[in-house]
């Protein structure tokens, strides 16, 4: 399915809720942005997990592109350093999110909660020190 961006997108899997692929965060965008590597239908699919899996917080939620327990890039910062945790956000508290690469180390409103974090080290994603490191704000290679 093709999808446009900065238009409500539904999907079944993850209705009610909405998404919007926003251009500010694709080569296009704002430069001072994190941007997406991937396509829009990657990163659809990584907030469709994000929601199956409830790695959600109130109005904020964060993602990974998994293949099998190995995390892939999913986007750079604007300095082209590349990251693997996606943070996605209800900002209008209205079910319609927006996603974007997040950088945990220099953005602490980019890490993800301890629970989620705790998640994914039972899941074997990530390992218990680099969950600390995560928190921390502190580089570490995911």
């Amino acid at each position: 399915m093709p999808y446009k961006a900065d238009t409500e997108i539904e999907h079944q899997d993850f209705a009610p809720s909405k998404y919007i692929v926003s251009s500010q965060h694709r080569r296009v965008g704002n430069p001072n942005k994190s941007i997406w590597t991937i396509d829009f239908e990657e990163e659809i699919n990584c907030f469709i997990q994000t929601i199956t899996q409830k790695w959600v917080s109130g109005v904020e939620a964060w993602g990974l592109k998994l293949n099998g327990t190995t995390l892939e890039v999913i986007g750079v910062t604007n300095t082209k350093k590349e990251l693997k945790i996606a943070k996605f956000v209800d900002g209008t508290s209205t079910n319609v999110w927006h996603g974007y690469p997040a950088d945990h180390m220099t953005k602490s409103q980019d890490r993800p909660t301890t629970i989620i974090l705790k998640n994914w080290v039972d899941n074997g994603y990530i390992t218990k020190a680099k969950m600390n490191k995560i928190r921390q704000g502190q580089l570490c290679i995911l």
